[in-house]
């Protein structure tokens, strides 16, 4: 009965947290109305309408692709390697050597990162050893590779596989609302200066305040995810440095360089760079470090 009553629980909150993107997505649909429609009627000479409509649906259809490639790609749960079987779970569960349970389980696995104390990262929820660069998600009830945050806004956590499309969505993001912002710019103040020849519509008025207000926030957010992207960290990784054995942390242990730590996230392709495909490079589990550390033995302290 308890589990019964967990899972329904489990589910309520699983559907409460698309709230927010059904929120966006109604936004998004009634921004179509406003410019296509209340703004885009208003545009006298052809040819300009046409050319803004092209430019507009290019980047809306980008925008959308990247949204819905970031809510529902499975943002990666461990490889099966990492999970504890149940006879090793029950085994370090009946003793006082779960640590050394631990150290022969993850002879099987590459594990690099170690807790402020020195031992294995354990999830006790998923029965697992973390990977590298993975957390636990409250919100999803899993472990996720190279978590680097759970994002209300697609409803999902932000992690290995899906990282490149929450970072384009964001650049949509900015370029569609600023688009549509500079696009009313000149109709507002040409009513404002003939106002008694074309009232101001309304929607058209909203549309521009709303895509304003979106863009200076979300440009925010981009710019600090395209630092993050830079230097090769998830958004955990910029508030609390990973540890390694030793209990010793290095802030700079994934930097590869920044136009590598680009490469990445986004691959090696250029012309991909701005598709929501799936071109990131590495498993997710097992990353390469910077050329100095040697990853079979402790890694020293370094200064951020």
């Amino acid at each position: 009965m308890q589990e019964q009553q967990k899972g329904c629980s489990y589910h309520c909150q699983r559907c409460s947290m698309f709230i927010p993107v059904l929120f966006v997505l109604a936004l998004i649909g009634w921004s179509y109305y406003a410019f296509m429609i209340a703004y885009g009627g208003r545009i006298e000479d052809l040819a300009t309408r046409v050319l803004v409509s092209i430019l507009y649906h290019i980047i809306l259809v980008l925008f959308i692709w990247s949204y819905m490639m970031a809510i529902f790609t499975n943002p990666g749960p461990p490889p099966p390697q990492y999970y504890l079987t149940e006879d090793e779970h029950m085994n370090m569960r009946a003793t006082d050597r779960g640590r050394e349970v631990l150290q022969s389980v993850s002879a099987r696995v590459s594990v690099q990162e170690r807790t402020t104390t020195g031992a294995m990262r354990y999830c006790d929820l998923c029965k697992c050893i973390k990977p590298d660069r993975a957390h636990h998600c409250s919100m999803c009830m899993q472990c996720v590779l190279k978590m680097d945050h759970h994002c209300p806004w697609i409803g999902n956590c932000v992690g290995f596989t899906n990282y490149k499309y929450f970072i384009l969505f964001l650049a949509y993001t900015c370029l569609y609302t600023l688009f549509i912002t500079l696009c009313c710019i000149p109709y507002i103040t040409n009513v404002w200066k003939h106002r008694s020849d074309d009232p101001l519509n309304f929607h058209v008025l909203i549309m521009f305040l709303i895509s304003l207000v979106f863009f200076l926030t979300v440009f925010g957010l981009f710019s600090f995810h395209i630092y993050l992207l830079i230097h090769n960290k998830t958004t955990l990784e910029s508030s609390r440095a990973p540890c390694f054995r030793g209990g010793f942390a290095d802030s700079k242990h994934y930097d590869l360089g920044g136009y590598e730590n680009v490469k990445q996230v986004l691959g090696d392709s250029l012309y991909l760079w701005a598709i929501p495909v799936f071109t990131s490079k590495g498993n997710g589990y097992v990353y390469d470090t910077r050329a100095y550390t040697n990853t079979r033995t402790d890694v020293p302290a370094r200064t951020p």
